[in-house]
């Protein structure tokens, strides 16, 4: 009697300047219990020894493949738009470098995609890790906000709902190491959008999810590491994050009739933080134009909104020192934007 042949599973591993935790990273993927598979290792032009592991690893195992830049791509997405060109698998997985997973989930994770055809993703719990492999608990605690219960338990939901409820709000995905995926459905979609920084991965799980089912394993099976010396406080300060996240709420919003709630409750959340760094950041003059464009595109009458939230605010903080000044004179410019 023949066994059938198991469905194979492309693993891209983006890596850029993690060597000291590629080691780890490779043994977790390459010693899964689910063995079909074949590796694809897209080095960014480390600078660091990644090198010498990589080809370490690719010598004495058949399955890997390894494809190295000859400069810095500066984008993480676009990493996954040259793995995803390069995959030959039914599914594939996005094994990030500098985190790990348990031996059991690709098999616990492809037997759910193979026993339920109308699953396009399926994405597991996950440990938080710091630098040193040291376990913070969970990302359970991360939802509790959006739903107590939802997340304790294994579920099957159709995709655009999730996207409904939650997207506008919080990234339900919080790192792709966890999630396997049809490369059939990723064909399907436009590629990962290069151009941003932050949100490239909300984005992508929000277009997969308008078109596909979704299945959360409860187990915590991946372990997301994370670091301190985040760039967020840079991309905060320069406006980066704030045009990004305006760009998911209308993409949202865009698509679905979201959350109001929820909905509401980012946008007012956005306009303050816009408001809070028009005063006491140094962001570009582009990158406040770009906020108040796609705020303008949200709201009717924004420009008016906009006004009697920024008087507010000078009242609340009793108009006081020169940046106050300096952002009032700048926000009666931009204002002058059309609607």
């Amino acid at each position: 009697m023949t066994m059938p042949i198991s469905p194979l599973v492309s693993v891209i591993i983006p890596n850029y300047n993690h060597a000291r935790y590629l080691s780890a990273r490779l043994d977790s993927v390459l010693f899964q219990s689910y063995s079909n598979i074949e590796v694809i290792i897209l080095d960014d032009y480390s600078l660091d020894n990644s090198r010498d592991i990589i080809e370490k690893y690719a010598s004495s195992d058949s399955r890997i493949s390894v494809f190295y830049n000859d400069e810095n791509s500066g984008s993480t997405f676009k990493q996954w738009n040259k793995g995803f060109a390069l995959a030959n698998g039914d599914y594939i997985w996005i094994a990030e470098s500098d985190d790990e997973s348990d031996l059991f989930f690709l098999q616990k994770a492809v037997s759910k995609l193979e026993n339920i055809s109308s699953i396009g993703l399926v994405y597991c719990q996950s440990w938080c890790i710091d630098e040193n492999g040291v376990r913070h608990g969970t990302w359970a605690q991360s939802f509790d906000n959006l739903d107590s219960y939802l997340w304790l338990t294994d579920f099957v939901l159709p995709g655009k709902e999730l996207v409904s409820r939650f997207m506008v709000y919080n990234n339900i995905i919080p790192n792709a190491s966890s999630v396997v995926m049809r490369k059939s459905a990723i064909l399907q979609l436009p590629p990962a959008d290069e151009s941003t920084k932050l949100v490239g991965d909300w984005i992508f799980w929000i277009r997969y999810l308008m078109n596909n089912d979704i299945a959360f394993l409860a187990e915590p099976l991946n372990y997301f590491r994370f670091h301190t010396n985040s760039t967020r406080s840079k991309t905060e300060r320069d406006g980066t994050q704030l045009v990004e996240l305006a760009k998911v709420v209308n993409l949202v919003n865009n698509l679905v009739t979201p959350n109001p709630f929820w909905n509401k409750k980012t946008i007012n959340w956005l306009i303050q933080k816009w408001l809070h760094g028009l005063v006491y950041y140094r962001m570009p003059i582009a990158k406040h134009k770009q906020f108040l464009q796609l705020m303008s595109a949200l709201i009717p009458n924004f420009k008016y909104r906009l006004a009697k939230d920024f008087a507010y605010f000078l009242i609340r903080n009793k108009f006081s020192g020169v940046k106050m000044l300096i952002g009032d004179r700048l926000v009666n410019s931009l204002l002058k934007i059309k609607d």
